[in-house]
């Protein structure tokens, strides 16, 4: 989608599970996904094409008391290295887009749909049952409307979806009549129909580290696969394949490849030293339709929130810790809370002995057996880090951007000080370096004019021996 106007606003949303994404708990957990850990190699994802297909729509802006240009589109990404062109829309109007953002997928909880309760599943219905899922002469045909065109239905549909995302924000299509008669449709549609469930984590695992005594086995670790995963292979590191750790179905049977639903067991024989490792499953699996994606540039500023449109086809990678040993075995994991403002620390215990943590200089100890939460807090749209160590060198540490709100809902629009900008045709880019198509001159946050550099993505949660799961909440954005 685009919004703004003036120096451009532009949202994009570069998401997406990463091509070799490696998440603490997979590619963004639900619940987990916003937060990226310091000691996990982020995957990217980049802008390959500018909408093609968009109205110009007019937002009201209190301000000034006047009508501010948009552009309504979708646009596209792709994810890793593939070429695969996946369509994504704004659910956060007023974010600007910030070059070289990195992004990460996350649950509607973690993401500003949480501003608008019950906003997720009419969003999800307008983007299962509007373009470009659904072909324009069958959306004619279903909301009786002669005449839809192409670029009717793809401004609708990011306008209806702005209903629903940024509630508080007036947007009029006076110069398309029929884009507002479908607007008006699908608002009354998803109304009626939007009560389907959040879609899974394109690829997950969860919890995102487990632990027990030497001689036992550890687990269960779900696998969660949300668009349903073609293969998915899983395997241990190094350190679990030295200390002869095996990875085990709920039969005891040794297992290499999994499906969605599966749940995996480490069996650790006895009298093995004290030690950790990571599990890592890898493949190829559908991105979700409905999925949100929030993100950040080098600075810590937030960029604008979006959300998938499409199916596709992706590589993707998700870990999980293991710790084992005798006396105190330490485990962690990661919650961001938006309603306290806070990150959310789950330590855990799972040895025989006391075990003494460190969360943000602080001392704690876990029981044998026990959990502890600890809540650290962070400010909406700046960047935050927390460390946990442990026994025996454990250490694990968090970064990410607590983006929990839509810009609508925690200020007024700026006024405007130039007129709106017309979309123009630049040339077209260097291979996989900026999209092509009309730039979008206002589309909701903005990335300014020119915007030729691709947007980078990072997908992922916390993972692997030196990751445990974060679950975050973020925003947004768009480009134009």
């Amino acid at each position: 989608m685009f919004h703004k106007q003036g120096r451009v606003v532009s949202r994009i949303v570069a998401v997406m599970l990463a091509s070799g994404l490696t998440v603490g708990s997979g590619l963004l957990t639900a619940g987990a996904a916003a937060a990226a850990a310091a000691d996990t190699k982020p995957v990217t994802a980049r802008i390959t094409k500018w909408s093609d297909v968009w109205e110009n729509v007019q937002r009201f802006d209190p301000r000034t008391q006047g009508d501010v240009s948009l552009q309504a589109g979708p646009f596209y990404i792709s994810i890793g290295d593939s070429d695969e062109k996946l369509p994504v829309y704004c659910i956060d109007l007023l974010n600007e887009t910030k070059k070289d953002a990195e992004y990460q997928e996350t649950d509607w909880n973690s993401s500003s749909l949480q501003d608008n309760p019950g906003a997720g599943p009419k969003v999800l219905w307008i983007l299962q049952h509007s373009y470009p899922a659904v072909g324009v002469d069958e959306l004619a045909a279903a909301s009786k409307i002669k005449g839809l065109s192409e670029q009717d239905a793809a401004a609708a549909t990011q306008v209806a979806i702005w209903s629903f995302s940024d509630p508080g924000i007036k947007i009029t299509q006076k110069e398309h009549p029929l884009a507002q008669q479908f607007t008006t449709w699908l608002i009354d549609q998803a109304n009626q129909n939007g009560k389907a469930e959040e879609p899974k984590p394109t690829l997950s695992l969860e919890p995102a580290s487990v632990g027990g005594k030497s001689g036992s086995t550890l687990g269960p670790i779900t696998v969660t696969a949300g668009g349903g995963a073609a293969s998915v292979a899983v395997a241990l590191d190094e350190k679990g394949t030295a200390a002869k750790v095996a990875l085990v179905d709920d039969k005891g049977a040794a297992v290499k490849n999994v499906k969605s639903g599966d749940k995996i067991y480490a069996k650790v024989p006895a009298d093995t030293p004290a030690g950790t490792a990571s599990i890592t499953a890898t493949g190829t699996a559908k991105t979700s339709v409905g999925r949100a994606f929030v993100g950040q540039n080098s600075k810590g500023e937030r960029s604008q929130t979006l959300i998938l449109a499409g199916h596709g086809t992706v590589p993707v990678a998700a870990s999980a810790s293991l710790s084992w040993g005798l006396g105190a075995v330490p485990t962690a994991d990661v919650a961001v809370d938006c309603a306290k403002e806070s990150v959310v620390v789950t330590l855990g215990n799972k040895g025989d002995k006391d075990a003494a943590f460190k969360v943000g200089g602080k001392d704690y100890t876990v029981k044998p057996g026990g959990t502890q939460t600890v809540s650290v807090p962070a400010k909406e749209d700046e960047k935050y880090t927390v460390t946990v160590t442990g026994p025996d060198d454990f250490s694990k540490t968090f970064t990410g951007l607590l983006n929990c709100k839509t810009d609508s809902s925690t200020q007024s629009p700026a006024p405007s000080t130039s007129a709106p900008v017309s979309p123009t045709t630049p040339g077209s880019p260097a291979p996989s370096a900026s999209p092509t198509g009309p730039e979008l001159a206002s589309t909701g946050g903005g990335m300014g004019t020119g915007l030729t550099a691709a947007m980078a993505a990072v997908l992922v949660a916390a993972g692997g021996a030196a990751v445990y799961g974060l679950r975050r909440r973020g925003r947004h954005s768009r480009a134009s």
